[in-house]
């Protein structure tokens, strides 16, 4: 459930982006800051749809109270990655709350040593219900062990 639109969305990514960022939103729009933590746990294997075997599922909680399906489209190394141990991937997110759904594509980047540190933007592409019609974006970012995560997020909801 999201709370009041003065509520801040904290989810340490970059904070490159302003939390007020958000991408298609039309003037009729009514839009929520959104903040809190969440867990993710990855997976492969045949319960994995992804064309590069990754996908996840997350718990979200603060403003947003949802469990959501993550589907990986790409995973690429960069022209550094054998310096930097940094990789990136893009995918599909389904988000699940109370009134309906959110649709988000995410861009993600990822440390594959150390604390498995990792940040991402997830941008609104639609939604159903209540959410029909959504746009903006959050950023998110954290830490990954094994298959387990964890981390925060901040951004903006408008529908």
């Amino acid at each position: 459930m999201l709370r009041s639109a003065t509520t801040r969305i904290a989810i340490c990514l970059f904070g490159l982006l302003s939390p007020a960022t958000t991408l298609g939103q039309t003037h009729s729009s009514t839009c929520e800051n959104v903040e809190g933590t969440f867990t993710l746990h990855t997976f492969s294997g045949a319960n994995c749809n992804s064309s590069v075997g990754l996908c996840g599922t997350v718990e979200w909680r603060g403003d947003i109270k949802a469990t959501s399906a993550f589907v990986a489209t790409s995973f690429v190394p960069t022209a550094d990655t054998s310096v930097t141990n940094v990789l990136l991937s893009t995918g599909d997110a389904q988000l699940t709350l109370r009134g309906g759904t959110l649709l988000t594509k995410d861009a993600v980047v990822l440390r594959t040593t150390g604390n498995g540190d990792f940040a991402e933007i997830d941008t609104i592409v639609g939604g159903t219900g209540a959410f029909a019609g959504a746009s903006g974006a959050w950023r998110a970012s954290g830490t990954i062990s094994g298959d387990v995560g964890q981390g925060r997020y901040q951004g903006q909801i408008c529908h």
